[in-house]
């Protein structure tokens, strides 16, 4: 995507965080089981949320964390609905792995981290906010610790995010 392509969609972003706080989605199962529910991530694959896209391809999509922990935070999720790592069939698991392995690589030669965090929740004891398979990809350096993630927070800055966007995407190979 062009940068100014993606600026554009990112500015649009900024009303999406409030799609993502923890229960904004009501009357889901929030444990490890459970139907699948309209969750802001389906609201994002079906168009109807804008975000700020890294990669894409027809089984996944990665984006940037509209409430990063740290400087290049993103999500990886699959375009299938499933809540849990339990629900996500192996190969589409397989492909999504080997995606965020390719994104953490980008995001080494963009940004530079001291270290990359890869994170995996399931159900709400776990931490899972978003009952949709979600893979938190987050750079990390040693002398800066990582945000706290407050959803009553302002979303980040939305030309700091596609400006960044565009480096790891850039830094695909």
């Amino acid at each position: 995507m062009k940068a100014p392509l993606l600026l554009l969609a990112l500015l649009a972003a900024a009303p999406a965080a409030a799609e993502v706080a923890p229960g904004s989605a009501k009357n889901i199962a929030t444990g490890l089981t459970g139907a699948y529910a309209d969750n802001p991530f389906a609201k994002i694959l079906a168009g109807k949320l804008p975000t700020t896209k890294v990669y894409e391809d027809r089984t996944v999509l990665a984006f940037m964390n509209i409430h990063p922990l740290s400087t290049g935070d993103l999500l990886v999720i699959p375009k299938g609905h499933y809540r849990t790592l339990i629900d996500i069939p192996r190969a589409v698991l397989d492909h999504l792995i080997d995606v965020t392995q390719r994104l953490a690589k980008a995001q080494m030669r963009a940004l530079h981290p001291d270290g990359i965090f890869i994170r995996q929740n399931n159900g709400e004891a776990a931490g899972q906010t978003v009952f949709h398979f979600h893979m938190h990809v987050t750079p990390q350096w040693k002398a800066v610790p990582l945000a706290k993630t407050s959803y009553g927070q302002k979303p980040a800055d939305p030309y700091e995010l596609a400006a960044i966007a565009a480096k790891i995407h850039a830094a695909m190979r």
